[in-house]
């Protein structure tokens, strides 16, 4: 992204997503199809910089289309779901030598994939799979934080308002009088190697807690990534607690200056008591750049999976198959 300069103390900078997607699925013997073209965000940054204090306010229109599931597991009618809001607002206090305090509402710090369009190598997240998003760690929390960077290290924590989540826990439990520890460090170890290790926590009603590690490896015109979560999270009394596990590989190839190709394969697993969700997603993407803020993505993804739900002696199997066609905008 480039930025677009006032003065000496106030820049712009964003991003308009759009895309088109056609969707095939099937589950418990029930076949869906699907077409979707939309804006699906537009995001304006407002950048101040009073050294050392600089601030940053993101301001997000989001449009998301998700599927409804049916009580027998099938996937349903789709939902459209216009909002704004104010994605990021934080300050920032720079120490010196590295050190940085931030209050206010920013991004969590784990996750190999970034939460913004501008960042992914893909038009679709590893764990976003046909509307489900099994991706459980909140991806903006409101708090404050404390970072450490050198040429080599990186070193973070955050005390925050909760972990997984808006609204309620993605892990179980509910966010009355919650509260969240945020946990992350990162070390370059040379010959293009960085490891990447963070946990977050949270305590309410019921605990809640996630383990994030990642190693990547650069060379040459390639990138390659590897990533696991394990997560797990208490229920209200008489209910089953949740297990997650999820992980990913991905491969990327720049073949020129302006484009590359991306092969990725994400894993998803969720236990409640004695039911069990299994999703593998398979992931091919290319991406060209135009022009300097100019960038059109295809995707070629392939989702299946199996939901076992023993209690009920139910077991649904399902599959889909998505194709995606993303233009981005930056300025």
């Amino acid at each position: 992204m480039g930025e677009i300069v006032v003065n000496d103390f106030l820049s712009f900078e964003g991003f308009v997503d759009s895309s088109y997607t056609h969707t095939d699925a099937e589950a418990g013997g029930v076949k869906e199809s699907d077409n979707s073209f939309q804006v699906d965000q537009v995001e304006i940054s407002w950048l101040f910089n009073f050294d050392p204090v600089t601030a940053q306010v993101d301001i997000e229109y989001e449009g998301e289309t998700f599927a409804r599931q049916d009580a027998d597991g099938a996937l349903g009618d789709t939902v459209d779901q216009d909002t704004v809001i104010v994605e990021q607002a934080f300050v920032n206090y720079a120490l010196g030598n590295g050190d940085v305090v931030t209050v206010g509402r920013y991004a969590s710090m784990l996750g190999f994939e970034a939460y913004e369009p501008t960042g992914l190598y893909q038009y679709s997240t590893a764990y976003d799979i046909v509307g489900f998003d099994f991706d459980v760690n909140s991806e903006y929390v409101q708090g404050v934080k404390y970072t450490r960077t050198t040429d080599t290290t990186f070193f973070g924590i955050s005390v925050q308002d909760q972990a997984f989540g808006t609204d309620a826990d993605r892990l179980g439990g509910d966010d009355n009088g919650s509260y969240g520890v945020e946990v992350a460090g990162s070390i370059d170890l040379g010959n293009g190697f960085t490891v990447f290790a963070g946990a977050t926590f949270e305590e309410a009603d019921e605990a809640s807690e996630l383990y994030n590690a990642y190693v990547t490896y650069e060379t040459g015109a390639w990138f390659f990534a590897a990533e696991l979560n394990i997560g797990e999270g208490e229920q209200p009394a008489g209910a089953d607690d949740i297990e997650l596990t999820s992980g990913l590989l991905m491969a990327n190839y720049a073949y020129s200056d302006v484009a590359s190709v991306t092969a990725r394969l994400s894993h998803v697993e969720v236990e409640i008591g004695n039911n069990d969700l299994d999703v593998t997603k398979y992931t091919l993407a290319h991406n060209y750049a135009l022009s300097d803020n100019l960038l059109l993505v295809t995707e070629i993804s392939h989702a299946d999976g199996d939901l076992d739900i023993t209690d009920a002696d139910v077991s649904v199997d399902g599959d889909a198959t998505q194709v995606a066609v993303e233009l981005l905008f930056t300025f």
